[in-house]
């Protein structure tokens, strides 16, 4: 069973042991991630685009290489700090936002909102998880869409194991999970080992089958919700791993 869990476990969470784990497995995937991103959306050259948890900004600075025009909000100063850093070096402008994910900015009207890698489904209260939804209703220019990838609850559960050990790089990861079927929520207790030192952190997230994300998604008031199971559009279905959510505003 995982305990000391604190309930606003992401305020700390996202700091320089989660760069240790996922910073140079994500690296390699981020170009092939936009290039599917503009394949399904079929961008229109220049749009503003908002990265929803922006973390250490790997899209954004993808994506404004491609000339696009991007903000990128995230609640951690750490992530943000790295992301304004790789965004020099890179070359590219783009807008940073410290911000909490349920309060994404007014002040504009962007044509797509991403959430991406599970950047979703964060909060213990499911009304503050669909507040994230109606902000970004509110953030859209009419006719402007979200892009949201989420693992697929289906899945996770019928594929739940309560201890996995992997290897990450130079790292060794212990998994310790815990699956509340009543409240669809998967704590992790995550033990990194590097150099016979061991560092313990723990985060969860809330689980969402294909169905219910659609029905939240709508009453957040979007028009239109396509659910896809991988890249290529083609449907979501139980064994998929990941729940792709394509949702326009209203025009």
């Amino acid at each position: 069973m995982v305990t000391q869990l604190r309930g606003d476990w992401w305020r700390t969470w996202f700091g320089p042991h989660y760069l240790d784990v996922y910073d140079d497995y994500l690296k390699e995937r981020t170009p092939v991630e936009v290039d599917q991103i503009e394949a399904l959306l079929r961008l229109s050259p220049g749009s503003a685009i908002l990265d929803l948890g922006c973390g250490q900004g790997r899209h954004v600075i993808e994506l404004a290489q491609r000339g696009y025009r991007v903000t990128g909000l995230d609640l951690s100063p750490y992530l943000l700090s790295v992301a304004r850093e790789r965004a020099t070096a890179a070359g590219v402008t783009a807008e940073w936002v410290e911000a909490d994910m349920r309060q994404a900015p007014r002040d504009r009207a962007y044509d797509l909102v991403l959430s991406l890698f599970t950047s979703f489904g964060y909060f213990e209260d499911d009304a503050d998880n669909d507040a994230v939804l109606r902000a970004v209703v509110d953030a859209l220019a009419p006719g402007g869409r979200m892009l949201l990838e989420i693992l697929n609850g289906d899945r996770a559960v019928k594929q739940f194991r309560e201890r996995e050990w992997f290897p990450v790089g130079q790292l060794t990861v212990l998994e310790e999970r815990t699956l509340d079927p009543r409240r669809n929520r998967l704590t992790v207790r995550r033990t990194v080992v590097r150099s016979g030192e061991r560092e313990t952190s723990y985060h969860s997230i809330r689980l969402y089958r294909g169905p219910e994300i659609r029905q939240r998604l709508r009453a957040a008031g979007f028009a239109e919700v396509r659910l896809l199971g991988d890249w290529d559009g083609s449907p979501l279905r139980d064994q998929s791993d990941r729940i792709i959510a394509v949702s326009q505003k209203p025009i």
